[in-house]
């Protein structure tokens, strides 16, 4: 459980600094709280560009799984062929390498 956050900042920021700010957040998919907080605490805040649509893509298929072993547990299916379910998951984990190897570049 994390600690409760009783201490307040207030700073006074131009328009252009607070969107500058938000924008930043917001690509990291981060609140702007969170956003300023990692980055006064000097913690490495990282973007990488195509992460939400392999989110997406994982997610898609882990419904898919899920729905075929519901349907397993009732009885209505015999067994399953995933091939094609270990096909797309190698891929998503081929681009998943690329964009962590481009990030740590």
């Amino acid at each position: 459980m994390s600690a409760k956050k009783e201490r307040r900042i207030t700073l006074r920021l131009t328009p252009e600094q607070y969107e500058s700010i938000r924008a930043k957040a917001e690509t990291a998919q981060m609140s702007t709280g969170a956003y300023v907080r990692a980055a006064a605490l000097r913690h490495r805040v990282v973007v990488i560009d195509g992460l939400p649509e392999l989110t997406h893509e994982l997610k898609g298929i882990g419904r898919s799984v899920n729905q075929l072993a519901v349907l397993c547990n009732m009885g209505k299916l015999r067994e399953v062929h995933l091939g094609e379910t270990w096909q797309a998951l190698g891929e998503i984990y081929g681009k998943l390498r690329e964009l962590t190897e481009r990030e740590t570049r």
